[in-house]
């Protein structure tokens, strides 16, 4: 029985689940990844601005309570502001073809790409929630060809 214990006192500890109601858990993960990572709280819900390649894009806390401090779920937010009236035809295409992000256009006609991603019940491991950045940063270029070509 000793020999278990000190066994499992070997183990390296695990990381920090990434929530939403923790912000800097997101921030680590995009930081290691070389990102950069804004965390802005205004009268709204509390976002982490980023970029990458070039794509600014926002991590949303969403499912957030009143004072906004406690929140369950995140949304990667990427729009472009000069392709205004992009195709609904294109945009119904992409969703088709899509099972993880969706595209819509926002409230002034702008074509957005939206993820999100479920940290609630005390959050998800970094490597899962690495994985969904992948996803994420990777049909975000996809998306960027799609709408400029």
């Amino acid at each position: 029985m000793a020999a278990l214990i000190s066994g499992l006192s070997a183990l390296p500890a695990q990381a920090q689940n990434v929530t939403a109601t923790r912000p800097d858990t997101i921030a680590a993960v995009l930081k290691a990844r070389g990102l950069p990572s804004e965390f802005k709280q205004g009268e709204g819900n509390p976002y982490i601005r980023s970029a990458f390649d070039d794509m600014p894009f926002l991590v949303a806390m969403m499912n957030c309570d009143e004072d906004k401090t406690n929140c369950a779920t995140v949304q990667f937010y990427f729009g472009f502001n000069d392709r205004k009236g992009f195709s609904l035809d294109k945009l119904n295409e992409w969703n088709a073809t899509k099972r993880f992000v969706r595209a819509y256009r926002d409230k002034d006609n702008d074509p957005v790409l939206v993820m999100d991603v479920d940290t609630d019940k005390g959050g998800i491991p970094q490597a899962i929630f690495n994985e969904n950045l992948s996803v994420w940063l990777d049909q975000m270029q996809q998306y960027r060809r799609y709408v400029t070509e």
